[in-house]
């Protein structure tokens, strides 16, 4: 989350996605325009996250990584101008973006996923209980065909879902 009408409003790969995961070259020639416009930064993440450990992993030596205990701390920090960015989760972002305080910010540069991400989202079933897997496969890809899992992604977090 960026300042609307600052430096880093048009961080490069806005509207991209970044996977961790892939080929380390791949990742690092992604990685190479963000840090490049960030270099020299303060960027706040929260405490013990893995918002923080990305900043550790990919952007230590590039931006001033300052951790808070909580996303409202360096929200406010980001407003009152000690820090030039925030990482966050999507959902978080949204929610903040929502509220009047914040209506000149806006999210910027790419999303991530795999790596210090993880894998997404899971539940944990016995091995032996693949009835029980194969229901859960079929509503979670019913749900995602019809629609209902961005419907509801969009009434209670405020965001699609990628």
């Amino acid at each position: 989350m960026v300042d609307k009408t600052g430096p880093l409003a048009d961080l490069p790969g806005t509207g991209t996605t970044v996977d961790l995961a892939g080929d380390k070259t791949k990742v690092e020639q992604e990685l190479q325009p963000l840090k490049d416009a960030l270099k020299g930064k303060a960027v706040g993440a929260q405490v013990s996250t893995a918002n923080a450990a990305f900043l550790d992993t990919y952007f230590k030596g590039v931006v001033d990584a300052r951790e808070y205990k909580t996303v409202e701390q360096h929200d406010l920090d980001l407003q009152a101008g000690r820090i030039d960015a925030v990482i966050a989760q999507k959902t978080s972002l949204t929610a903040t973006l929502g509220k009047d305080d914040f209506k000149d910010y806006k999210i910027a540069g790419p999303t991530f996923k795999g790596g210090v991400f993880g894998q997404g989202i899971a539940a944990g079933l016995r091995k032996d209980d693949t009835v029980l897997k194969s229901m859960f496969d079929a509503a979670i890809e019913a749900a995602e065909a019809d629609g209902t899992i961005n419907k509801l992604a969009e009434k209670w977090i405020k965001t699609k879902l990628d």
